[in-house]
């Protein structure tokens, strides 16, 4: 009972403690007003700023831009069902890996992942997969045999930033 009366007491305390707010009445917009300002009711007022403005305009985009935007929500979207899936896939092989159920040749999976990846130059060096080159191998495949190139890059980065 007492700790329900100290609650009770703190509660009460905090309720007086609060600063009292103040809020001005609301004023029927003219109908005859057509920039978003705060009306004239005192001192201080100062008139809205404008809305923001969309980075897009869809009546500006062309066919290329908005196939970029599509492709590129595409693969950002995809990406991610793809990392999620290929991560269950290894925690499974752990978790069986660790109940005896299967061995799995992690070296030999490594090299059938770099002979699949890895590219080699003319000196016989093979180099690791980069973003740059995955980006200039996706752009590539996506943009064979259409026209509209630029534009397609512009919207398709667009669309793994939106997507």
């Amino acid at each position: 009972m007492m700790k329900l009366g100290f609650a009770g007491a703190g509660l009460a305390l905090t309720f007086l403690a609060a600063p009292i707010l103040y809020c001005d009445p609301i004023q029927p917009k003219k109908v005859a007003e057509t920039t978003p300002q705060a009306s004239d009711s005192g001192a201080g007022s100062q008139p809205l700023p404008p809305p923001p403005q969309s980075s897009i305009s869809l009546y500006e985009l062309s066919f290329g831009t908005v196939c970029g935007v599509c492709a590129g929500v595409f693969v950002k979207k995809g990406a991610r069902i793809v990392a999620f899936a290929l991560g269950g896939i290894f925690v499974l092989l752990q978790y069986f890996g660790s109940l005896s159920l299967l061995r799995v040749d992690w070296s030999r999976a490594a090299s059938r992942f770099e002979n699949f990846f890895y590219t080699k130059d003319a000196s016989g060096v093979s180099k690791p997969p980069n973003v740059g080159s995955l980006f200039r191998w996706i752009v590539n495949f996506l943009t064979a045999d259409f026209p509209p190139r630029a534009t397609f890059i512009a919207g398709f980065a667009l669309g793994l930033r939106i997507g």
